[in-house]
């Protein structure tokens, strides 16, 4: 993700990329080289050379090195999870209240096309599912799937519902290593709205897919195909169903010749195409530049955390509430 942030930042207008810096010298230098930037052996060579930095580090050094940059007022953008825990977490949204510095969370799926075609639509969703899951590549060893792919959909969902979290209930299963490389989760929130979310990286296939249900309208969104389908009930279904009834329907199973798919306005929404690096990092750019609030911000990279570890709380209590006996089976 480093090599990915500076290709981008490097082309940014209004941009210039001062250096890499990563403990493997030889891939900074290569990264350096290609984006036309010098290389930083130690990180802490670059105070009062930069006006924002992108952390995109191994997860244990988050908190590090995001707490020197903010510490010195320096923006700082965060890959996802924010932080190891939630403490830490809290306490880099405390410093760079104290130091004035902007800080923004890499939740990057709110940059996808897809997503941001919803974004104005004003969605009220009672029922939010999301499935991210995709074969294990072999990095990430030292989280699991909660805080390596969940949180994406955490943070999503949180955005979507508007509400506090009232209940979790979770199942994980570690499979590879000692973390959980699979777990379902089940969020009520106090306005009545509930998610289920899947998060696997031991699949063989990969999908990410989120659908939202609400009153008046039902929405796919595939952000890894980048697409997104909006239903609708049409008018032809309020007609249809009024003229059955004149002609005397008085249960569903008059209804059976009408096909449900006829009945309903399905459109395929519009997306931009677009990098959702290219914009997460355009928008950090520019929330610093304005000195605005990101729209990613360090108190919601802490929300999605937070919830993150109840999660894995939730999970764990499952394991042990399981019957000796069920383990054994399993």
């Amino acid at each position: 993700m480093g090599a990915s942030h500076a290709r981008v930042l490097s082309a940014l207008p209004g941009v210039r990329l001062v250096a890499v810096s990563d403990i493997d010298a030889a891939r900074a230098a290569d990264v350096a080289s290609r984006c036309n930037a010098e290389v930083a052996p130690d990180y802490r060579r670059l105070e009062g050379r930069v006006d924002a930095v992108s952390v995109a580090v191994p997860t244990a050094a988050h908190g590090e090195v995001a707490r020197f940059f903010l510490e010195r007022g320096v923006s700082t953008l965060v890959e996802k999870p924010m932080a190891r825990t939630s403490p830490e977490a809290a306490e880099l949204v405390r410093i760079a209240a104290a130091s004035g510095a902007r800080l923004m969370v890499g939740h990057i799926e709110r940059f996808n096309p897809a997503f941001m075609a919803i974004e104005d639509m004003a969605v009220q969703p009672l029922f939010i599912e999301c499935d991210r899951i995709s074969p294990f590549k072999f990095r990430s060893a030292d989280i699991g799937v909660v805080f390596d792919l969940m949180i994406h959909d955490i943070d999503i969902i949180l955005h979507l519902a508007r509400s506090r979290v009232r209940r979790i209930d979770a199942c994980g299963v570690a499979v590879i290593g000692v973390h959980e490389d699979i777990c379902n989760a089940r969020f009520v929130f106090d306005n009545g709205c509930v998610a289920n979310v899947t998060a696997s990286r031991v699949s063989t296939k990969s999908m990410r897919k989120i659908r939202l249900f609400s009153r008046d309208s039902y929405i796919t969104i595939d952000t890894g195909a980048r697409q997104a389908l909006l239903y609708r009930k049409s008018e032809k279904l309020t007609v249809e169903v009024a003229g059955m009834l004149r002609a005397g329907a008085t249960s569903l199973a008059d209804f059976a010749g009408l096909s449900f798919p006829d009945l309903l306005d399905i459109k395929e929404l519009k997306l931009d195409d677009h990098e959702p690096l290219a914009k997460e990092l355009e928008a950090f750019v520019r929330c610093v530049a304005a000195g605005t609030e990101p729209p990613v911000s360090g108190r919601e990279g802490l929300e999605a955390i937070v919830v993150a570890e109840e999660v894995v709380k939730a999970s764990l209590a499952h394991a042990a509430s399981v019957s000796p006996e069920l383990r054994a089976d399993s």
